[in-house]
């Protein structure tokens, strides 16, 4: 992504009025994604007017337009957008733009001590949704006197978009007379965007608590397969694969020492993700696919035997279907040094099994697992120790070690709550550190992946997407845990009685747009790499990341470096001649 803002010295070209004219009764600007804008953050002191985008092809951008009411309350509110074209002919249809209604949530507590209290921007809210295609109650609003009300604007750029420059335009309208014209200019890049991500993920979810909150209590099967194949397909619009999902696993058979299992409904849960068929040609990131996906084992097997007869039927099957290599076995999760007899036990298990079977801990490396632990995922918090304070992590090996671990180890990591203190407002140790909450800033929403390329970090694992779904209160109240705002949740349940229309959605944060932004990112450096070399795009992520918890947090320099990466990339894709 590129995003610049720029101030006309004149309003004659954005207002569709003449200079004899009353002036507007609302002040309106442009600013970028990474701005978190509350209800009373004052006007800019020179308000942007036009909005200038760049965008490789099969990648999202966004960017938003800011209302303020002057002394009146100002209703009937609608927004639509027009065609872009280049001056040769070339089209990006108004198709491609989704507008989402920025709704608040009142925050009560800080997540850290720099955090916020009052009205945060999180829940988006769409004027029409890509799920069922359903206008929905979010427009035309009102925009409540002496108070911002932001607009989150999405445009998808399709692969096969030819390269140039674009112009097109936003219309506000009141109560159906349009009063703005917000100019766009899309530039879009030579080069073309995986849809499936470069860099693995493993997000839970949880499709039963999502069920739940969506029609108030268990219903059917069938439901909870719906909706758990909704929020997935939400999830990898989004470049992220979950973890989870329905959690029914595969049905077996067991009968004197013989087990088979039954694939048929695990198969029509998880089969079109991990096929690439999940999202429709012709839609954004058709043929993405999901990079892992786990063993989902019986409680009731209890026994190695019963084990090993279960995980060899499953590494056969997922050989069968040419999944096998985005298997893992969720081994244990944060272990402490006195359970480690068991992780030993249990991993031995797999591996006899199949040594395909790639085990996932979720602990620094220790040579104390190293004979059954594939995927080691620390904390970022345990990746380098922050100076000055007593270490967080019961062990933080050198980085070194990681480095030195065999072709089939890879190192993962996650975020937690010790990015903003676990049921605590956190100190000055827990600033600086990557977080997905509401009241950190933009950045920190969006640097996880820039951490991952610095370091070789292969994946990135989360507990959850939708923890507040489960907690017995409605998300959309407070998605408060653990002592973090939206610790675990990065969905609001889309009900018809809240957003209106027929079916049921999942509405989006800005934090998950946000985490797509620094997927996005990773894959541009990743495609430098592979053009100009390592070191090249290593100079880019140099300049973003010091350390994992030191990096760039000034949401103006962050933005110029990642638009000088993406026109490097840009005039290296275009020399090169070749289809990128």
């Amino acid at each position: 992504m590129g995003f610049k803002l720029f101030i006309l010295a004149t309003m004659g070209v954005a207002f569709m009025r003449t200079a004899g004219e009353v002036a507007q009764p609302f002040t309106w600007w442009i600013t970028h994604p990474l701005a978190k804008i509350k209800p009373l953050d004052p006007v800019p002191s020179a308000p942007a007017k036009s909005v200038d985008l760049y965008a490789g092809r099969n990648e999202f951008e966004s960017f938003q337009i800011v209302l303020r009411a002057g002394s009146t309350d100002l209703s009937g509110v609608d927004i639509d957008f027009s065609d872009f074209r280049t001056s040769h002919g070339a089209e990006i249809s108004k198709e491609n733009v989704t507008v989402y209604l920025e709704r608040f949530l009142n925050l009560r507590r800080p997540s850290m001590f720099d955090g916020g209290t009052g009205l945060w921007p999180d829940p988006l809210v769409p004027r029409v949704d890509r799920y069922a295609h359903e206008k929905r109650n979010a427009f035309p609003f009102t925009v409540q006197v002496g108070r911002n009300q932001p607009m989150w604007v999405e445009i998808f750029v399709p692969p096969a978009t030819n390269p140039g420059n674009y112009t097109g335009s936003a219309r506000i309208s009141i109560s159906g007379a349009v009063k703005v014209l917000v100019p766009i200019h899309v530039v879009v890049w030579n080069f073309t965007l995986p849809s499936t991500s470069t860099l693995k993920s493993s997000f839970g979810f949880s499709g039963l608590a999502a069920l739940k909150q969506h029609r108030g209590q268990y219903t059917s099967d069938e439901d909870l397969y719906a909706i758990t194949r909704l929020y997935e397909k939400a999830a990898l619009l989004h470049r992220i694969s979950i973890c989870g999902g329905s959690m029914v696993p595969p049905k077996y058979s067991y009968d004197s020492g013989r087990m088979r299992l039954h694939w048929s409904t695990y198969d029509a849960e998880v089969g079109a993700f991990l096929d690439g068929v999940a999202i429709s040609e012709g839609d954004p990131l058709h043929g993405a696919r999901a990079t892992s996906v786990e063993i989902r084992t019986p409680p009731a097997l209890d026994t190695e035997e019963q084990q090993t007869l279960y995980w060899t039927q499953y590494a056969k099957h997922f050989q069968q279907k040419g999944w096998l290599d985005r298997l893992f076995l969720y081994l244990w999760d944060e272990p402490a040094p006195a359970v480690f007899p068991d992780v030993l036990k249990r991993g031995r298990v797999a591996l006899r099994v199949n040594p395909k079977i790639r085990s996932l801990v979720t602990v620094p490396f220790t040579e104390k697992l190293a004979e059954v632990v594939q995927i080691w995922v620390p904390l970022v918090n345990c990746i380098e120790p922050k100076p000055g304070y007593d270490d967080f992590c019961e062990h933080t090996p050198p980085f070194e070690t990681y480095t030195r671990q065999t072709d089939r180890s890879s190192l993962w990591f996650y975020q937690s709550c010790a990015s903003h203190g676990c049921n605590v407002v956190g100190g000055p140790y827990f600033t600086g550190w990557p977080s997905y909450m509401i009241d950190a800033p933009g950045v920190s929403n969006r640097v996880m992946e820039w951490i991952a390329w610095k370091y070789r970090i292969e994946g990135e694992l989360y507990y959850s997407m939708d923890e507040a779904y489960g907690r017995g209160k409605d998300p959309w109240d407070s998605v408060f845990l653990v002592g973090g705002n939206g610790d675990g949740t990065l969905f609001y349940p889309g009900r018809p009685d809240h957003i209106s229309g027929h079916t049921d959605i999942p509405i989006e944060s800005i934090r998950l747009k946000l985490i797509r932004e620094g997927m996005q990112d990773y894959e541009y450096l990743s495609l430098l790499a592979k053009l100009g070399g390592a070191k090249c795009a290593d100079e880019y992520a140099d300049r973003i990341v010091k350390k994992p918890y030191l990096w760039e947090s000034q949401p103006e320099t962050f933005l110029n470096v990642r638009q000088e990466l993406g026109e490097a990339l840009d005039r290296l894709a275009a020399r090169s001649g070749k289809e990128i």
